[in-house]
């Protein structure tokens, strides 16, 4: 009994500690452009629900000093996407999205829902965290 119990208290630190890391971006950036400054927000989370699917896409981008975590779920697409390869998805949407803080909120939601392509949406959420500025919480629902 004691040999199961140690036997899933490791496997259990194993799984937790190998799957922790897996939204990391390890590729280094061709750019080496200074904290926050490639898209100009250093944290974006938009969450969007259709009538047939709730969080049909999910996309996460976090930028910190030390480490960059991307997520990138689409399941109209059936694609599910984290670390790396997430953050070829999102670079891609993110150079065309070309958001300012400025921006009013409805113009930041319209521009999110057709970078990300789903422009008949029942419910958007978004916080983005521009730099140097409060982050925004947004959210609309048709």
């Amino acid at each position: 009994m004691r040999k199961i119990l140690i036997v899933t208290i490791i496997s259990s630190i194993v799984l937790i500690v190998g799957c922790s890391n897996k939204n990391l971006v390890t590729e280094p950036d061709a750019s080496k452009e200074p904290f926050g400054e490639k898209y100009g927000f250093t944290s974006f989370d938009i969450t969007i629900d259709t009538k047939e699917l709730k969080e049909a896409l999910i996309a996460n981008y976090n930028e910190k000093r030390d480490k960059t975590e991307a997520i990138y779920k689409n399941q109209a697409e059936d694609l599910y996407l984290n670390g790396n390869k997430a953050m070829k998805k999102l670079d891609t949407l993110f150079e065309e999205l070309s958001l300012d803080p400025d921006m009013d909120a409805e113009d930041i939601i319209k521009k999110a829902s057709e970078t990300f392509g789903i422009i008949d949406y029942k419910t958007l959420k978004l916080k983005v965290q521009f730099k140097g500025h409060d982050k925004k919480e947004l959210m609309m629902t048709k």
